[in-house]
């Protein structure tokens, strides 16, 4: 990367870019200083702050950079004397959606002031990473911060792009309903680090769901092969009526299952339908599996699953959301 010798500010993120290479636990009290500009407009004297997700350019999905750029910028939290870093995701609250769900899913703790999320992009032959800082009750912004890091420092591991397929695959299934027009049904869908997160081998992850109106729900699940599988309604939860509002987590406290993350590595995701009528199409899972397997056909598959009983009056919405995962 060129450096336009601008600011002493510039040459000092370079360096301190330079050094994650190494391992991030050798960033400088600099870039804490940078965090502590972006929480200048806050007029708490200290942020507890909360990741969201970091994602690539303008696809709102993810990459092994997005796990990379994230465990930098928790390294360099203590050299910061305003923000304290919240060690919990909270990543699923950037969607309104979920806010309300916090209280419970972190045993009460709902006192995080901010959060830390941003998209990174690639500059001939460098990287600018644009953060933003966010209030958690309000969404608004309170800082912003571009960082910059040349291409040659960034490990072969931590890939920044999205692959070809995985772009292919976001367009394949990215609608599969027509819209029921303004103000109508909408859902949301989330796993508990955010649409866009990056989980390592060996976390778990809950897929969390949510609609404005009465509504059935399918969740769909395309694992880094391309294999897709009907994950709600599965074999140990029915296909009952979500109430407007109320947030369902997949697995519940109660399930007999979780969604562990093992190899294969790379991108997944999830897929979620809404109708406001029952579907008419019920994929089984066969020979003891928990979940209903529909092969590779995803636009297929999904398409011929979100039929519903009483076509022509429901009302129908979706959402995606994509996770990677990579190794410890």
């Amino acid at each position: 990367m060129k450096n336009s010798g601008n600011s002493l500010a510039c040459a000092v993120l370079l360096a301190l870019f330079s050094t994650l290479a190494a391992g991030a636990q050798s960033w400088d009290a600099g870039l804490g200083s940078e965090l502590d500009k972006m929480s200048a407009n806050a007029w708490q004297p200290s942020l507890l702050t909360a990741f969201g997700t970091f994602t690539y350019a303008d696809t709102g999905l993810p990459s092994p950079f997005s796990r990379y750029l994230e465990d930098g910028l928790k390294a360099s939290f203590p050299k910061s004397k305003r923000l304290k870093l919240f060690n919990k995701s909270v990543a699923a609250a950037m969607d309104p959606a979920f806010r309300s769900a916090y209280g419970d899913f972190f045993q009460g703790n709902t006192n995080v002031d901010a959060l830390l999320s941003g998209r990174y992009y690639v500059e001939g032959q460098a990287l600018r990473a644009r953060l933003e800082l966010t209030g958690f009750s309000d969404g608004v912004l309170i800082g912003t911060a571009d960082l910059r890091m040349p291409l040659a420092s960034i490990p072969p591991e931590a890939t920044i792009d999205p692959s070809a397929e995985v772009l292919a695959t976001a367009s394949s299934i990215g609608k599969l309903a027509s819209d029921s027009g303004k103000g109508a049904l909408k859902v949301s869908v989330s796993t508990d680090r955010g649409a866009g997160a990056v989980y390592r081998e060996g976390e778990r992850m809950v897929v969390l769901a949510s609609v404005n109106k009465a509504a059935w729900l399918k969740v769909y699940h395309i694992d880094a092969t391309g294999v897709l599988r009907l994950i709600y309604p599965n074999a140990f939860t029915s296909g009952r009526r979500l109430e407007p509002g109320a947030v369902v987590r997949i697995p519940g406290p109660d399930d007999n299952f979780a969604f562990d993350m093992v190899p294969p590595f790379g991108t997944e995701f999830i897929k979620i339908v809404a109708s406001t009528q029952p579907f008419s199409a019920s994929e089984t899972a066969v020979g003891g599996q928990a979940f209903a397997e529909l092969g590779k056909d995803l636009r297929g598959a999904m398409t011929r699953g979100i039929k519903v009983s009483a076509s022509g009056s429901a009302e129908k919405a979706e959402a995606m959301a994509s996770y990677v995962i990579v190794a410890k």
